[in-house]
């Protein structure tokens, strides 16, 4: 028993790794049942399969993954947000995605560093009980391309209050 707790602690805090992917942009294996990546196109969904992905979160606004991915059979969801700014209420939305929506998902943005920096570090801190800092590090020095110009999302994730996630993620 004491085993298994240490070796699910050591998984739950292993890095991010990069995965050989043909043209899939910053691709990324966060856990067993999470990606991430820059955003796909259709030849892109259609290599993600063979990872065996079957939900994909898209983070960008103003724009949606549906033509792309057609005829792929994965699960198509949409938190739209912006680097510069985002709220509670969005992470929460795309938190819910990664707990609730079939395995693996995968994440992207358009460059797979900031939107999807910030909510993979939020999954990390409120679902695999990292540190902010640790997630933090993660994001901005695991190799993803996070831009330093967007200082608000370390700041958010500093401050964010995770008690208030949690609870609302309780919550339907």
């Amino acid at each position: 028993m004491l085993i298994t707790g240490l070796l699910s602690t050591a998984m739950a805090h292993a890095q991010a790794r990069v995965l050989p992917s043909g043209n899939v942009r910053n691709l990324h294996q966060v856990s067993d049942s999470i990606f991430r990546s820059a955003q796909p196109d259709h030849e892109d969904f259609s290599t993600l399969r063979k990872y065996g992905v079957a939900s994909v979160l898209n983070l960008r606004s103003r724009h949606s993954d549906s033509a792309a991915a057609t005829n792929t059979g994965l699960h198509l969801f949409h938190v739209e947000m912006e680097a510069k700014q985002f709220t509670d209420k969005e992470v929460i939305a795309a938190l819910r995605v990664l707990r609730d929506a079939p395995k693996p998902v995968l994440v992207h943005c358009r460059h797979g560093s900031d939107r999807t920096g910030v909510v993979i570090a939020m999954y990390r801190v409120v679902m695999q009980h990292w540190s902010r800092e640790e997630a933090i590090g993660e994001m901005e020095r695991g190799g993803f391309g996070f831009h330093q110009q967007y200082t608000n999302i370390p700041e958010y994730i500093r401050q964010a209050d995770i008690g208030n996630i949690k609870n609302a993620l309780k919550q339907r």
